[in-house]
């Protein structure tokens, strides 16, 4: 799976989910069913029909190849010997000890960084997905292959022109040359997954959109051509002749208010350095799917935007700075045909930027906001974790919020625990309903992921043989909102608004 660990996200969905197009299990050692307690790991995907509309259903799969999984209680180490992983099925076999009880699941995916999952389900009717935005089964992407499109009605003159697909979610930078756009599909990235050969049988559409700048800092889409065919063929660009489509239509949004930002400040304390405005940005368009997790996307994913922290995977027709209300008369952005079937949102992200040991620590706040009668009304919801520390088993209980980083935590063996508060709700209403904790390693001015821990309460438990002696590390640690039944186990139903609140710590080492 093409995607980045910083930002992979897990997810849990109820056994019995059949409404997600899945046969639901019997309940866990049911004796009359015979099966043994255990819980299932598996893709989670989001697909479009034949005619290019997305997919009501939202469907799971075992993952292939195989991951590794260990298993083992929240206060004894896990095994040397991995876990069986069922192909048929992705069930995971647990002891009946397990049972009632709070326990970790570890889980490496091939090519990517162990993520440990710390939890009780309710019944332990366990099911823990990643999610996957486009079909899994993708042809390699010929060679040589893209398109040549000349409107029969082009505009004046193309200024940001990219081209985009559906289905199989990739957008890319295309070239210009008077009325015709040239693209070559080596210049596509994918959104989610890796990278495959759009299929229009199976529901893939392409097309062409331009973006023009207004004296804002916004850029808004201004026009659109749906391709006749998204099909590609090896060492040729097929010439696409679709009608140029100038529909343009308002968006209403509410302004970040100076109350949010001043949130942000307060709630980050003594790790505030600097409120990075340049790169807290707003962004209006086409989600793939409004029913799974609503920052599945990553930054690096995108070539039309310069996004910092984790952003949906979408297609966005209007990008716009944070203190921004999108309800300007000028801010009219085209609306492709293409895209008619698809929800629309506005994402939101509130970044606060902070140097440390030659990286750039990017904390902030996000929001994924769709439409309600009169607009888009901004909301941020999730709590910032604050207050943290971190139980060390040979140096007491470590600040590792204070003034200085490189904080000296001790010998690196025996048992950690990294806890901390949630925002408490103010005048607004706020809550976590599961936090990602993910321990980095910083070497040589990079961020190296080590490991990614999922919990629903605010605390982790950390295993000290983790940490290099004399290396230097930092915690992410993510709150999630949106997710109402994550604290019973099952993570699958999402609500709106959908909201993130990321912060790293102080810096730490151990001796």
């Amino acid at each position: 799976m093409d995607v980045s660990m910083r930002w992979l996200r897990v997810v849990v969905c109820a056994v019995g989910f059949a409404g997600c197009g899945y046969p639901p299990l019997a309940p866990l050692g049911d004796a009359s069913t015979g099966r043994e307690p255990h819980v299932v790991l598996d893709w989670q995907i989001a697909t479009v029909l034949p005619s290019g509309a997305p997919d009501p259903t939202i469907r799971f799969a075992p993952i292939v190849p195989a991951p590794k999984v260990r298993i083992a209680p929240i206060d004894g180490p896990f095994g040397a010997d991995t876990t069986t992983y069922a192909p048929n099925d992705g069930s995971i076999a647990i002891p009946n000890a397990y049972l009632n009880t709070t326990w970790r699941l570890e889980y490496t995916l091939a090519g990517n960084v162990p993520h440990e999952v710390q939890w009780a389900p309710d019944d332990l009717q366990g099911h823990l997905t990643v999610p996957v935005f486009g079909r899994l089964q993708r042809d390699p992407v010929p060679t040589g292959g893209g398109y040549q499109i000349t409107p029969p009605n082009p505009p004046t003159s193309y200024m940001f022109p990219r081209v985009f697909t559906t289905g199989l979610w990739t957008e890319g930078i295309a070239s210009r040359n008077g009325p015709t756009v040239d693209y070559d599909f080596s210049n596509a990235t994918s959104l989610s997954g890796p990278r495959g050969r759009p299929d229009p049988s199976l529901g893939d559409h392409a097309l062409l959109v331009d973006y023009v700048a207004d004296g804002n800092g916004c850029r808004i889409a201004a026009g659109s051509a749906a391709l006749d065919s998204a099909a590609i063929q090896a060492g040729t660009h097929t010439v696409q002749t679709p009608p140029w489509n100038t529909t343009t239509e308002a968006v209403m949004s509410d302004q970040v208010s100076f109350t949010t930002v001043t949130r942000l400040i307060g709630g980050l304390g003594k790790l505030h350095v600097m409120f990075n405005g340049p790169l807290s940005a707003q962004l209006y368009g086409a989600p793939a799917s409004t029913d799974m997790p609503g920052l599945g996307g990553t930054p690096e994913g995108s070539t039309l935007l310069a996004m910092s922290l984790p952003v949906p995977v979408m297609l966005t027709l209007l990008q716009c700075p944070y203190n921004i209300a999108l309800s300007s008369p000028m801010q009219l952005p085209a609306q492709p045909p293409t895209l008619a079937s698809f929800s629309r949102i506005v994402h939101v992200q509130l970044v606060d930027s902070r140097p440390a040991l030659g990286v750039t620590l990017n904390s902030g706040m996000e929001a994924v906001l769709q439409a309600g009668s009169s607009g888009f009304t901004m909301a941020f919801p999730a709590a910032i974790p604050t207050q943290f520390t971190l139980a060390t088993p040979g140096n007491g209980m470590v600040d590792l919020v204070g003034g200085s980083d490189q904080v000296a935590v001790g010998p690196a063996s025996g048992a950690f625990e990294l806890a901390f508060i949630p925002e408490a709700a103010t005048d607004t209403p706020l809550g976590a309903d599961y936090y990602d904790v993910v321990l980095h390693r910083i070497v040589a001015g990079t961020l190296t992921t080590e490991r990614i821990y999922t919990v629903t309460a605010p605390k982790v438990r950390i295993d000290g043989a983790l940490f290099m002696p004399g290396a230097d590390y930092v915690f992410e640690v993510r709150s999630y909102k949106g997710h109402p039944q994550a604290p019973h186990g099952n993570f699958a139903p999402v609500d709106y608004p959908y909201g993130a609140a990321i912060v790293f710590t102080r810096t730490f080492r151990a001796s």
